[in-house]
C-alpha cells in the first residue's frame, strides 16, 4: 500500500555489444498490477564503454532506441527507467540528447520516462558525475531517480554507505533546480562488508539486510549506530585472520534519509525491495497510498 510504481530489473544492455537483452517477468508484472502498483521496467546498463556505444553509435542509438520503445507499448507497463551509468563527463549532451529522443517516443504513445542519477551538491560538468544535466533531465523526464548514496562503495574504503550530511546537500541541490517535484531521492537498503581495509585489491560485498543481521548475529559482534550517517556498524575478524569491517542500512538509517527528502519537497524511492528491514514498512516517513 506504500508502493505507487516499481522498476523492476527486466532489462539490460549486452556486453559489449549494447543491445538490449531480458524478458518480461509475468507473475511479477501481474502481481504489481493486482496491486495497483504501477510497472516501469528498468533498462539496465552500467558498463561505461557499452553506455558511450549505445550514446554516439548512430545504428547502436537508434537501435535501442526502438527497442525500448517496443518495450514500453507493452500494454501492462506505464512507462520505462533508464539507468546509465559509470561514463563520462564528455557525453552529458549525448545522454541528453538520448533522454530527449527516448522521451518524446514514449511520450507520443502516452508512456512514461525515468531516468536515474547519481546524487550531487553542485553540477560540475568537468567531474565524471557531470555526464548528468540534472536540470535537463529534469525537463524531459517525467521522473528523475537520484543515487543519494555511494560516499562509500565496494571499491572504496569501508564507511557510512549513506551519509546524512552529504544526502542533505543533494537534497537541496535538487530542491532548488527547476522542476524539483520530479526529482525522487533514493535510499539504499543494503550493506556492505570490506576486508583488510577494502579498496580496489579488497573490494566490499555487499549484502541485503537479512544477510547482514545474521553476519552480525554469527560473528557475535558488536553493533553501533553511527551518529553521522544513523547507519549500523561493527567489525570482526573472520576464520583466517582477516578484519572486517561493515556498514549496513537498517530503518531507522532508511527513515533518516527520507526524513531529509521530505522536508525538502522531494519524493522518495528505495533501492531495493527484498530482504530489506521490514520495519521500514512501519515507519512514519512512508505514507500508504
Amino acid at each position: 500500500r506504500s508502493i505507487g510504481v516499481v522498476y523492476p530489473t527486466y532489462f539490460d544492455c549486452a556486453v559489449p555489444g549494447g543491445r538490449v537483452t531480458g524478458i518480461d517477468m509475468a507473475e511479477d508484472t501481474a502481481y504489481a498490477r493486482a496491486q495497483r502498483i504501477a510497472v516501469m521496467p528498468r533498462f539496465n546498463c552500467q558498463d561505461g564503454g557499452t553506455v558511450h556505444q549505445i550514446l554516439i553509435q548512430p545504428a547502436l542509438r537508434a537501435a535501442t532506441l526502438a527497442r525500448l520503445t517496443a518495450i514500453a507499448r507493452n500494454p501492462s507497463y506505464q512507462g520505462l527507467n533508464l539507468d546509465f551509468e559509470n561514463d563520462g563527463a564528455a557525453d552529458r549532451g549525448a545522454l541528453t540528447s538520448y533522454v530527449a529522443a527516448l522521451a518524446k517516443r514514449l511520450h507520443a504513445i502516452h508512456k512514461k520516462l525515468s531516468v536515474v542519477v547519481v546524487g550531487v551538491s553542485e553540477d560540475d560538468p568537468q567531474r565524471s558525475t557531470g555526464f548528468y544535466d540534472d536540470s535537463a533531465l529534469a525537463a524531459l523526464a517525467d521522473t528523475v531517480f537520484v543515487l543519494a548514496w555511494g560516499a562509500h562503495w565496494e571499491g572504496s574504503a569501508p564507511g557510512p554507505i549513506a551519509p546524512l550530511a552529504a544526502a542533505s546537500a543533494t537534497a537541496a541541490y535538487l530542491a532548488s533546480l527547476p522542476n524539483a517535484s520530479r526529482f525522487v531521492l533514493g535510499a539504499p537498503m543494503y550493506g556492505l562488508d570490506w576486508a583488510d581495509g577494502g579498496g580496489s585489491s579488497d573490494p566490499g560485498v555487499a549484502y541485503q539486510y537479512n544477510s547482514i543481521v545474521a553476519l552480525a548475529h554469527a560473528e557475535h559482534a558488536v553493533v553501533r549506530r553511527d551518529r553521522a550517517s544513523a547507519e549500523l556498524t561493527f567489525d570482526y575478524t573472520d576464520a583466517e585472520g582477516v578484519p572486517h569491517e561493515v556498514w549496513a542500512m537498517d530503518a531507522t538509517a532508511v527513515a533518516a534519509l527520507l526524513r531529509i527528502a521530505h522536508a525538502h519537497g522531494l519524493a522518495t524511492g528505495l533501492w531495493r525491495l527484498g530482504e530489506e528491514d521490514q520495519r521500514v514498512w512501519s515507519s512514519s516517513q512512508i505514507a500508504s497510498r
